[in-house]
Formats: structure tokens, sequence, C-alpha cells
């Protein structure tokens, strides 16, 4: 449901009546009244139409500043033709024209303040602000009216209009007249207000097209390119869906590359468990060629390693998770490690276990290395802090063994 408010230029407080109504997505209307802002329906998406009276449009050729300085340089640019002090006025800009100026609305800021304020208080999110004349239908090189038999507003091209003076069926508006004089269309839509208003005699020099619909502004279609005098310092938070247009070819485009990411992987991970399974399944036929193939068969490559352990034990030869090839290799490693300090040493089926002291983590990680370039594996199995020095646990034992 999305809640349309009309702002009157009587409008003053929390305690104004305003008129409202309640529209379904399909821009039906299923309720409407008038009343306070919290008497209301609350609403995340309140839209509100000013009275044209209290908008005043016009043009200007802006000077070319950044974004960030237009608002405050915007009041000043109007400054001939406004009845307030400039600092009372909010404008926003509008359509650029063809000869370079730019449509310029403006309202005063603390009557807008004072009305965004209380619609908070009412806990009414409101999202746009657009002036009455800019709802009414136009067609190309032609005006539009909305004339309720004594006054109404107008609006002429890109999206400028106003109210208009009093008048009655016989005498144009004196307003009318003026801006007939300047830049005539090639006709005027008039849409009546109200019920039983009949088309007026006026005397304009150009068609007056009676419109037989009525205009209303609770059922009137917003257009896309409207204002929203909801600009600058007084402008909605953004919310993620109103960015969501811009995001989604981004989005697409991330979620393609991680689709493909993903693929490459799994496929990656298929051809290396595949190369996997083919050199264990080679090494089990290797083992059982060597070893027999009624041998029952867990670890082939760890079995195959303490098995030529063995033969070469029977041969009197030794091997390298052997005691002494290791203490050998893990000495040369460690004594290229300064500040080292070994404390106790233990070798059981392949292994040295080593606690000793380094120098600090950098020390560490040389002798790692180290040992590493003997082709021998080295696990940390715990370090601690000893003031000054580090206390380390190593593993030490041949490549593949475990």
């Amino acid at each position: 449901m999305n809640l349309h408010i009309y702002l009157t230029a009587h409008w003053q407080d929390a305690a104004s009546n305003c008129a409202w109504a309640l529209l379904d997505d399909g821009g039906s209307v299923r309720d409407s009244g008038n009343g306070t802002l919290a008497a209301m329906p609350p609403n995340d998406e309140a839209i509100v139409i000013v009275a044209a009276e209290r908008v005043l449009a016009t043009t200007a050729m802006l000077p070319k500043i950044k974004r960030s300085k237009l608002e405050t340089a915007l009041p000043f640019a109007l400054e001939d033709v406004l009845i307030d002090d400039v600092s009372e006025a909010h404008v926003t800009p509008g359509a650029k024209l063809p000869d370079g100026r730019t449509v310029l609305y403006t309202l005063n800021k603390n009557w807008l303040a004072r009305f965004l304020a209380a619609s908070i208080a009412a806990k009414l999110r409101i999202r746009s602000i657009v002036p009455e004349y800019c709802l009414l239908p136009t067609s190309a090189g032609e005006w539009s009216i909305a004339w309720d038999g004594a006054q109404g507003f107008l609006v002429t091209t890109h999206g400028m209009g106003g109210a208009l003076d009093s008048g009655d069926d016989a005498r144009t508006p004196v307003g009318l007249q003026l801006r007939l004089q300047h830049e005539p269309p090639s006709a005027l839509r008039l849409f009546v207000l109200g019920d039983d208003i009949r088309a007026p005699n006026w005397v304009t020099g150009v068609p007056l097209v009676f419109e037989s619909q009525r205009f209303d502004w609770r059922m009137a279609e917003i257009p896309a390119e409207a204002p929203n005098l909801m600009w600058g310092k007084f402008a909605p938070p953004p919310r993620f869906s109103e960015f969501l247009p811009w995001l989604r070819p981004a989005l697409m485009a991330a979620l393609l590359l991680f689709s493909v990411e993903v693929v490459i992987s799994n496929l990656e991970w298929i051809v290396l468990a595949q190369e996997r399974r083919q050199l264990l399944d080679s090494m089990t036929v290797t083992f059982q060629e060597t070893f027999g193939a009624e041998a029952t068969i867990t670890d082939a490559p760890l079995q195959m390693r303490r098995n030529v352990a063995r033969l070469r034990h029977a041969a009197g030869v030794s091997d390298d998770a052997d005691f002494s090839p290791l203490l050998e290799k893990f000495s040369g490693a460690l004594g290229s490690v300064p500040g080292s300090n070994l404390r106790t040493l233990r070798y059981d089926d392949g292994k040295l276990d080593i606690e000793m002291t380094l120098a600090d983590a950098a020390a560490l990680d040389t002798l790692q290395g180290r040992i590493a370039e003997t082709g021998l594996l080295a696990q940390v199995t715990d370090t601690q802090d000893a003031g000054g020095a580090m206390t380390v646990q190593l593993r030490v034992s041949a490549g593949g063994a475990r």
C-alpha cells in the first residue's frame, strides 16, 4: 500500500489536518480521509503532493560549481524573483532546458522542515514531495490547466507551472494571459477540479480543449520526471532497493565469476583426487609385487618405507630413518642457527623428539627452513616463552616417515 498526502498551503504544524489516500499497487484508492499526520495509516512509502501555490517554478542559468556547493548557491540564483529572504528558500533543481537554463523549484525551508519533523514524529516515512501541477497530464507543445470554476493551476513545459489567480467562466486569469503573451502553446487542455464544472468561455488566442476526465490528486499518476523536493539536506536516507538497478549488473557478473571459480576448483580437485588414487594404486601394486600379493595393505607408502628399512638393516646398511642419519642431518641444520641450545633428545621408531631453546620466532623459522633443505620433516609440537628466549619442542623424521 502507498500513502499519498495532500499538503495545502495552509498547513502549519502537527495539529493541522491534511487529506490523504491509501492506494494499492494498482493505483486504486483503498481508503481516504482527512486528519492530522499522527492519525494517518503508518506507511514507509508516503508521497506528498504539495499545493501549487506553495511551490514557485522558474528558470536560471547556473554556474559550473561542485554539487556539494550547489545547494547553498541555488537560492542566490533566484534572489531577484524571491519575496522571502534567500536564507529561507529551499531550491530544488529540475530539468535542464535546451538553451542551458535549469528549471528550479522553490518553497519555504522552515515550513518544509517543520512538516518533515511532524512526519517523523507521526512515524510516517516520506519518500518524495512533488508539486501538484507536475501531476497534470501533458502533451508535446501543449499546456494543461486544472480549474474549479474560480481558481486552479497549470503546467507548461519541462515540468514548469504554478497557481492561477482567480477568474470565472468569462474572465481569463491574469497570470494565464501573461504567460500566453510570452510563449503561447499549440493548445490548452483543461481538466476540471470537482463536480459540475463547466468549460469556461475564455478568450486566449489558442484552442481550449475541455477534457472530460476530472483531475484527482489521489489517483493521478506521478511522472518519472517529476521533481522530488526532498533534495539536498532534506533528501531521505537511501535504501538498498534504490541502488539495486545499478548494482544488479555487478552482482550478476560477480555471481558468474564465482560460479566459474567453483566449477574450475571442483574440476581441479577431481583431477587431483584421480591422480592421487592412481598413485596409491600404483604404490599398492608395487608393494604387492615386491612383498607378495597376500600382504595386507593399509598404508602402502608407510609400509613400503618400513619394509625397505628392515631389508637395509638385515643387509647391514643404515636407513635414513635411523638415529645416526637423523641426528647428523639435524645437527647440520641446527649449526646454522645461532643462539640455539639443545636440552633433551629422544629417538623412537624413526623419529627424534627434541626439546631446545631458540632466540626468537625468527630463529625457529630459520631452523625449520634448514631442516626442510636436508629432506627431513619437522613438526613443532609446543612452544613456550622462556623470558627472552623461546622453548621449542620438535619432532623430526625422515621424509615420508610418520
